[in-house]
């Protein structure tokens, strides 16, 4: 076995205990079948028998399945071993021979060039998995760690001045998904939205319902919706604003390079302007009145300070109405997709506490103190020249911090000195071991900032234990966004589209449903669609969402899998209609050698708990989205191979077929909902 490997990573054990539910022990059993853990398990007591002491964990990582039948169904490399730990190769296998006959399902061992190769029995795999599968039912697969930690998840958090869209859509999506797996594994887990109601963009909003003097949201418009329009006008006028003034000013000066390219700048937002007129142009002109010949830089900076320091009661009245309206909107929207949080931080609420101040002070006695550009801020830098911090953050040697700024000139604070003190409490708060801020990729240098000032000022465990979960940016084919020009598609349009569309497949796959029936199944697999996709990529890598490839009924997304799952639904309720039923003693177990799409289908089942945990343990949603994809594909080509399991008339061969229709069915919904999508019985 020397090609075609597709290497699954290691996921760490321990891996069971009891949190909340019933002890998956039949999980645990099939869990340890699984080849991973047996050759991991008997490599790593075989080279121990010869004097090497390794984990199990590094042998883990790089079984691998068979590139052909022939030569086995997984394998591992054993060859690297014996010439890195200088031991010969044939005392090797034949200890690992030795530990492999301990495993009533294993049916072979061969030795392929550098490969050690292990053929599965299906017939006792099977056994195992069905009686695991009955007995632990809907968590099946999902082991319980012996130790629970107590994690806080925050995600999303988007800023309260327009509404969610398709960034934040993968935010939401991971976030919760991330929480959902957490949960399930056993840990103790509290999700969070930071509300950041004191930043400059929320103070735009503001500023422009003082140029109104009303903020009466129209009747029948989603608050976040109009909120998002009159954040995109009054931010384009206050910049055509000032940037008159710029130009005013370089004239006089006669810097005539840089006024040409102001100039362009201001064609630029004039054509943007132009645009935001023709949606409203009532309101437009309106704040176009209120805002020419004003200092709006200025009387923004103000609202700022009235509303961190001196707590103007206008201004928190109007601030606390936007804000809390644009969450209502929120909130809407993020129900649509089944995501909800534990707790809405305000970001006032921290600034008016003592914690923020709190900071501040003991930052000024730190040995890190520094000015940086006449503002108070910590040198972090010294911080990575300790190994174990390097290590934990994740910092290359070579890596180069600039110092944090903490407070500006005029004494209103930062947001990420406001970060420090939430990330404290969220520590406290919750009495958390561990802490996961879901944020963008391009954030990675605050999230380092923060980390570090935590450790400055002496809370290293919380600075040890908080990590930033980075994820790239997403983006619609063709499409730019940018919230100050209000040029975005929002995450309601994108439900909706979905929807419509689902709505048609639906239609014509089953034109005799009633319509409501109807609606329900394109609600569900439109939203499911939008959930499965953003968390299909691997966090760290950009991403763009292609609707119709998500709303594709033939392959990786979630309609097919959900189809899968009613298919698997519909073959049982059959039977069942038939007074056929699953009686584990009466199967006959040899079919599973009979048919090579059962035979690979049964060891695809078998690998579920090892997914679930290795998805869970290393936070990577997307390899049970494979995972499903590929089992999907199997059942289905099972399914249309013509194998059927009602017709079978051999009653033994019948149930071992239905119990495996049974496996799927009941596999595919436990990892659907872990990925936060209901399965559905039919469509």
């Amino acid at each position: 076995m020397n090609k075609g490997h597709r290497v699954i990573r290691h996921i760490p054990a321990p891996f069971h205990g009891n949190v909340g539910m019933p002890e998956p022990r039949a999980t645990w059993r099939v869990y340890n079948l699984t080849p991973y853990r047996v050759l991991g398990s008997s490599v790593q007591q075989a080279l121990k028998r010869l004097g090497v002491d390794i984990e199990e964990r590094i042998i883990e990582y790089i079984v691998a399945e068979s590139p052909r039948p022939d030569l086995g169904d997984y394998g591992v490399p054993i060859a690297r071993f014996a010439k890195k730990y200088g031991v010969e190769i044939e005392a090797l296998v034949k200890s690992i021979e030795e530990e492999l006959r301990t495993y009533p399902h294993i049916a072979g061992v061969k030795r392929v060039g550098g490969y050690l190769n292990i053929l599965l029995d299906a017939s006792e795999v099977s056994r195992q998995l069905f009686r695991a599968v009955q007995t632990d039912n809907d968590v099946f697969g999902h082991l319980r760690v012996d130790k629970p930690l107590r994690i806080v998840v925050e995600h999303t958090s988007a800023n309260p001045v327009h509404p969610l869209h398709i960034g934040h859509a993968r935010n939401a999506a991971l976030g919760d998904t991330l929480a959902r797996m957490l949960r399930e594994r056993g840990h103790i887990v509290q999700t969070r939205f930071y509300v950041d109601d004191m930043g400059r963009q929320v103070a735009v909003l503001v500023y422009g319902a003082k140029l109104l003097g009303d903020l009466s949201i129209p009747r029948g418009v989603k608050p976040d919706h109009w909120l998002g329009t009159l954040y995109a006008l009054v931010h384009t006028l206050a910049d055509i604003e000032e940037l008159k003034k710029e130009l005013d000013k370089l004239k006089q000066e006669n810097k005539l390079d840089e006024y040409r390219e102001k100039l362009r700048e201001l064609d630029k937002l004039v054509a943007a302007a132009s645009k935001l007129r023709e949606k409203e142009p009532e309101l437009f002109d309106k704040l176009a009145d209120a805002i020419r010949g004003r200092n709006p830089d200025e009387e923004i900076s103000e609202i700022m300070r009235s509303y961190e320091f001196r707590r103007d009661e206008e201004v928190v009245k109007i601030t606390r109405a936007i804000v809390e309206a644009c969450l209502r909107g929120f909130r809407e929207t993020l129900e649509r997709l089944g995501i909800g949080f534990d707790k809405w931080d305000w970001e006032s609420d921290l600034v008016w506490s003592s914690l923020v101040g709190k900071i501040l002070e003991e930052a000024k006695k730190t040995p890190y103190a520094t000015m940086h550009k006449g503002a108070l801020a910590l040198n972090l830098q010294p911080l990575l020249r300790d190994p174990v911090i390097r290590s934990a953050l994740g910092v290359p040697e070579d890596y180069e911090v600039p110092p944090l700024i903490l407070q500006r000139s005029d004494g209103t604070t930062l947001y990420t000195t406001r970060d420090i003190a939430y990330s404290i409490k969220k520590f406290r708060e919750f009495n958390a071991d561990k802490v996961y801020n879901v944020i963008a990729a391009e954030q990675k240098l605050p999230q380092l900032q923060v980390r570090l000032a935590l450790i400055a000022l002496g809370y290293r465990r919380e600075g040890l234990n908080m990590h930033h979960y980075a994820y790239e940016m997403v983006n619609l084919p063709g499409r730019k966004m940018s919230g100050r020009r209000g040029e975005y598609v929002t995450l309601d349009e994108l439900i909706e589209q979905a929807i419509a569309r689902a709505r048609a497949e639906v239609e014509k796959r089953s034109p005799n449903l009633p319509p409501e029936e109807k609606q329900k199944i394109a609600e569900a697999v439109g939203i499911a669609a939008i959930r499965y996709t953003l968390v299909s990529v691997s966090a760290p890598k950009p991403m763009t969402f292609n609707i119709e490839e998500a709303l594709n009924f033939e392959q990786n997304s979630a309609p097919y899998i959900l189809y899968t799952h009613a298919r698997a639904a519909n073959i049982l309720a059959k039977a069942k209609q038939r007074g056929l039923e699953i009686n584990l003693e009466e199967i006959d177990y040899n079919a599973a050698n009979e048919n090579p799409l059962r035979r690979r289908l049964v060891l695809q089942l078998l690998n579920y708990p090892y997914v679930f945990v290795k998805a869970a343990d290393e936070l990577k949603p997307e390899i049970i989205v494979n995972y499903l994809n590929r089992l999907a594909d199997t059942f289905n080509k099972w399914y249309t191979s013509g194998d059927s399991a009602i017709n079978e008339p051999d009653p033994g061969k019948r149930g071992y077929k239905l119990a495996l229709v049974q496996a799927v069915k009941t596999v595919t919904a436990n990892a659907l909902r872990i990925l936060g999508i209901k399965p559905l019985e039919k469509m």
